[in-house]
């Protein structure tokens, strides 16, 4: 046997950083992409944002919840017990510290926190309500307020950040201006505004937002498990004069663009420094907009093979045909992971609804379209639609009952998908029937 030593040529094929970045662009969803041009927008003079455009509302969004929308004006108050946050909050206290009255007052203001885990009540109102004197009222949210998380029991937003940055002795008197008047000119991206109004550097007022984008809005966010998502649909396809019109739902990219003052800078410094740092910038906002450019590209041709592929069921004329990554993959000649980061994360508004894109495909060639997400979630729906009230099945019964129908999915996938489709659990379908 012959062991001596020979060579061999092994290529490998490396990512450029380009490529990199447009793979990471590829697979962000609206929301994602949206932060990521804010913080970029931040860390880059060289990208402006046009201030008299508006991010996308809220109000453009599809209401996608498991819960009753409820238009009264006063909204239910969450039960928070279920979730942990009255437990995590009374562990952090002794009860043998505290007073029958106390005690039953720091209960009654946890049930009251909204889902932000804000307190919004003013403390006559609440001692009103529940009969407990102000003073104890006061004692008590003095108590409450200084348990974690930081800025629990705030009485909004602006109190909320403040709070935070003075347990971590971070509070400024910019960032104190800043938050009391200005988090609905950061929003919207008018950091001129700011630095007008409150005669700081464009640089400073940079630093202070990305500080304030380090804290939590939302103290208690952790603990719910039943709050309402938003989808923010990134494709929107609709039908009209006989043919199908597809398009992005990422018209608010255009408000960003080359700041123009900084642009000239660049051109203009005598700072060999300065000009290299401003053409570092530069070159790094041409990336990310090809890179946008690329993602809108791929994400059409996804689209406009998928619905190729599944147009009787966009129509409501037909059940989802079996179609995998590879599929598609083949039908517009890219490879099968760029097809996975194009669809992650992202949703479809067609005109019956909306669909998650991951949803739409099967796992292989040779997998059923009985095992579809959506088809699945549609058998769940039936099964539960002739369960008994009084007696609702469980989801592991529910999973073996969609075991007999030959779709194998376990009692977790069961649970989630029947969240995503708005049916309750066992014991609240009981109670509701009840």
């Amino acid at each position: 046997m012959n062991f001596s030593p020979k060579t061999t040529l092994v290529q490998t094929q490396t990512l450029s950083q380009t490529q990199l970045q447009s793979l990471k662009i590829l697979s962000l969803d609206n929301f994602e992409l949206n932060n990521f041009l804010q913080n970029e927008y931040i860390e880059n003079p060289l990208l402006d944002y046009n201030e008299n455009s508006n991010l996308p509302s809220w109000n453009q969004y599809v209401s996608y919840s498991s819960a009753k929308e409820d238009e009264d004006i006063y909204k239910e108050i969450p039960d928070f017990s279920e979730n942990g946050i009255k437990e995590f909050l009374l562990d952090q206290l002794n009860q043998r510290n505290f007073s029958d009255l106390q005690w039953t007052a720091m209960q009654t203001m946890i049930d009251c926190l909204d889902d932000c885990g804000y307190f919004k009540l003013s403390l006559k109102d609440f001692s009103q309500w529940f009969g407990i004197d102000i003073s104890t009222v006061k004692y008590c949210l003095d108590i409450l307020s200084s348990l974690e998380p930081l800025g629990i029991f705030s009485k909004d937003l602006p109190h909320c950040l403040l709070r935070q940055l003075e347990a971590r002795q971070e509070l400024t008197p910019e960032l104190n201006q800043i938050i009391r008047y200005h988090l609905d000119d950061i929003a919207a991206g008018k950091i001129n505004t700011i630095t007008q109004k409150l005669s700081m550097s464009t640089q400073d007022v940079r630093k202070c937002i990305a500080k304030i984008r380090e804290l939590n809005p939302r103290p208690i966010s952790g603990f719910l498990t039943n709050s309402t998502d938003y989808i923010v649909p990134d494709i929107l396809i609709d039908y009209q004069d006989s043919s199908w019109i597809i398009r992005l739902n990422d018209q608010w990219i255009g408000n960003y663009s080359l700041c123009d003052y900084y642009l000239n800078m660049m051109h203009t410094s005598q700072s060999p420094e300065l000009k290299e740092y401003f053409r570092k910038k530069y070159n790094r906002v041409q990336l990310i907009m090809h890179s946008i450019e690329q993602r809108r590209e791929t994400i059409l041709k996804i689209t406009s093979a998928v619905l190729e592929r599944q147009k009787d069921y966009f129509t409501g004329n037909s059940t989802l045909k079996p179609m995998t990554l590879a599929d598609i993959a083949s039908d517009i000649s890219m490879h099968t992971s760029t097809i996975s980061r194009g669809i992650k994360n992202k949703y479809l508004q067609y005109p019956f609804g909306v669909v998650y894109l991951k949803d739409l495909f099967t796992s292989s060639a040779g997998k059923k379209d009985n095992n579809s997400p959506i088809t699945v979630k549609k058998q769940l729906k039936a099964i539960i639609a002739s369960e008994n009230p009084n007696k609702p099945y469980s989801d592991s019964t529910l999973s073996n009952l969609l075991k007999q129908k030959g779709i194998k999915i376990s009692r977790r996938t069961v649970a989630k998908y029947r969240e995503e489709i708005g049916i309750k659990s066992t014991y609240n379908r009981k109670i509701y029937n009840e």
